[in-house]
């Protein structure tokens, strides 16, 4: 058997697959970023349901089978198959979230008191900062598998773990004290937007849960 042939029955690294549907989720979140960002400067209720959020679930599902695939066929080299399967979860809830969000933000805006505009701001301009933070890391990360010896990665990752982890910490503190903002605005506002309002800080506080857990995936991986 020559060696075409050979290497034709085992299936390619689960890695490169991994790491695409990673930047499918990125691409995502910073999208749902910018959309949380425009919700402040319209004056339209309502909102059509965007383009990007139609694809992204297909494109994600794709990937994930294409994941799978490789992990049930032989390869010429181990797979840490546990791992790689935790940090698809991880990436499958984080897009679970993206699309319950921004399917959110398809509703109506809810009509807010002067102070929580303000903090309503605040939030997403930092929540703009997580991410973009986050996506420095993993491109910063994927950089290192490549060009340095293994304790100066684990160095290094160490770092990209300990300030995303900072910027998603402050974040959690944001969302916990506009929360409390709301609860306190409870008469000024409606009750649909109270709910909707909260709701949507319920699952942005989530994202954070699920973005460290990812990062902290991509250190063991």
């Amino acid at each position: 058997m020559d060696l075409t042939t050979f290497t034709s029955l085992f299936s390619g690294s689960v890695y490169k697959p991994l790491s695409q549907h990673r930047q499918v989720v990125l691409d995502a979140l910073v999208l749902l970023s910018r959309q949380l960002q425009s919700r402040l400067t319209t004056d339209q209720q309502w909102h059509k349901r965007a383009k990007w959020l139609v694809d992204f679930p297909p494109a994600v599902e794709k990937l994930g089978q294409e994941i799978l695939a490789r992990l049930n066929q032989p390869t010429l080299t181990a797979q840490p198959r546990g791992l790689v399967l935790s940090l698809l979860q991880t990436q499958n809830n984080l897009a679970h979230l993206i699309c319950r969000l921004a399917e959110r933000l398809t509703y109506r805006t809810p009509k807010l008191t002067g102070d929580l505009q303000c903090s309503e701001e605040r939030l997403n301009q930092h929540f703009a900062s997580v991410v973009n933070s986050l996506r420095y890391g993993v491109s910063k990360q994927d950089g290192l598998g490549m060009v340095v010896f293994r304790k100066q990665r684990s160095q290094a990752l160490l770092e990209v773990n300990q300030e995303v982890t900072i910027a998603v910490d402050e974040l959690q503190e944001i969302i916990s004290a506009f929360k409390g903002e709301v609860f306190q605005s409870e008469g000024e506002l409606d009750p649909l937007d109270m709910a909707l309002l909260l709701l949507s800080l319920e699952d942005m506080d989530d994202l954070t849960l699920w973005i460290r857990s990812m990062v902290i995936h991509m250190h063991q991986l």
